[in-house]
């Protein structure tokens, strides 16, 4: 059964109050650093912590227009009555290897197995790029040096499976149901810069948009793993 239209315009005012929220703290934690950068008594070691609390804080509202952007993109009717066929093998790997230098940052291994002879799968390429960049992202802000990130694709079914693993801080059992939900953010690795709470929100729409779908399991200090299923292009 459709929503009422009352509960639709409730569930957008309080989207939208939500959205005001987390656009509001950014701007609230610069003008409060520009104004203690305007004092005369700033000693030097002052002056940098909030000069970088003022980039911090820049990257972090870009990161959250950025991800709402793509939202209402993702959200709006598409005029492609058909999805396009894209190969993996011709995608993940280029992907991988833009995380690559991260992750030697990091002291990370990452690594992937796509096999070439996957079967193609229905989804915009573009889509899928978003998908592995997001879950890639995830998988190397939450493991600490030393650890491990892998991409496996596989397949199952009448699907292609993704398994992006890490040995990662991990989930807990209580935060899982809700990663996927809008804003939500879960705890981070010391010094790593919170995110903007959006990036599995968009991953689970695109899937939902090609008729895929996204599951997790996860263990704190062990790490976690996202497994993705994309359906196969079907035979004409």
């Amino acid at each position: 059964m459709d929503n009422p239209p009352n509960n639709d315009l409730r569930d957008k005012d309080e989207l939208l109050k939500r959205v005001v929220q987390e656009l509001k703290t950014p701007l609230t934690n610069m003008k409060t650093a520009l104004t203690l950068l305007d004092s005369p008594q700033l000693k030097p070691a002052q002056r940098q912590r909030y000069m970088q609390l003022l980039n911090t804080e820049c990257d972090r509202q870009n990161s959250l227009i950025t991800g709402l952007l793509d939202l209402v993109q993702i959200d709006e009717p598409s005029e492609t009555t058909t999805i396009p066929s894209v190969e993996l093998a011709e995608i993940i790997p280029g992907v991988v290897s833009t995380y690559q230098p991260l992750a030697q940052e990091k002291g990370i291994q990452l690594g992937y197995t796509i096999p070439t002879a996957l079967p193609a799968v229905a989804c915009l390429e573009t889509w899928v790029r978003q998908i592995a960049i997001h879950l890639l992202h995830n998988s190397l802000k939450f493991t600490p040096k030393g650890g491990q990130v892998r991409v496996v694709g596989t397949q199952k079914g009448d699907c292609v499976q993704l398994i992006f693993s890490d040995t990662g801080i991990g989930i807990s059992s209580t935060d899982i149901p809700n990663i996927f939900e809008l804003f939500y953010r879960g705890r981070t690795l010391p010094g790593e810069e919170m995110g903007a709470g959006l990036g599995l929100t968009i991953v689970e729409r695109l899937l939902h948009r090609c008729g895929g779908s996204i599951s997790v399991t996860s263990q704190l200090g062990k790490g976690s793993t996202f497994q993705v299923l994309l359906p196969i292009t079907p035979v004409a």
